[in-house]
Order: C-alpha cells, then structure tokens, then sequence
C-alpha cells in the first residue's frame, strides 16, 4: 500500500513533492519592451497639500532564476528558471520568493532578505 501512493504521488501529484514556495536569486535581468499602466491613482503633493488623479506606465522585466536554500547557497536540485516575467523591477543578485502553484511556471512573489 505504501509503495502505490509513493509511486502514484511521484507520477501523478510530482508538486507534493517541492515546497510551494521557494527562495530564489536573480541571475539575468531584462527590462522589456512591454509596458503596462496602474490606472485611477491619486497623487499627493505633501509640500503644497494638493493632490490630482494620474496614471503610472512601468515596464514587464524578464528574469532567471536559480532556487537557493534559506542561507542564500544555490540548491543543486532545481535547474535555472530562464524567462520568469513580472512587473516587479529587481537586480542582478536580488533575492526573491516564488510560488510554484501546481508545480507550474515559478511567480515571484517579492524581493526577500535573507
């Protein structure tokens, strides 16, 4: 019975395996061509006390990642994720945190400090 569900888990449900969330580090970024607005802002002016409605238009970034343990050390047991986008703008050597939902493409989070 035991030997079934190990192997049904490791051919069926592999994600059970791998931690929902990981820590990564950024090895390449790239700033694309593709923008995107946040719309329906309201910007204040804390000098003069006045505020007016606006938009921001910000870049998608594209990333690659290498998963690390808690220390900051590059885990050997994962392969570099190239082309990780996100409108999150980060550095070269950022550490990150990222969702792999269903054992699907990783998301990132945020930007962590280990």
């Amino acid at each position: 019975m035991k030997a079934a569900i190990h192997k049904t888990i490791a051919q069926d449900y592999a994600f059970l395996k791998t931690p929902a969330v990981l820590y990564a580090v950024v090895t390449k970024a790239a700033q694309l061509g593709e923008t995107f607005d946040y719309n329906d802002l309201v910007i204040h002016n804390d000098e003069t006390g006045t505020s007016y409605r606006g938009h921001i238009t910000a870049h998608w970034y594209e990333y690659t990642l290498q998963v690390v343990d808690r220390w900051g050390n590059i885990d050997g047991d994962f392969p570099p994720f190239p082309d990780i986008r996100s409108r999150i703008q980060l550095k070269t050597g950022a550490f990150v945190s990222v969702a792999l939902a269903y054992g699907d493409t990783p998301a990132i989070i945020r930007e962590v400090k280990l």
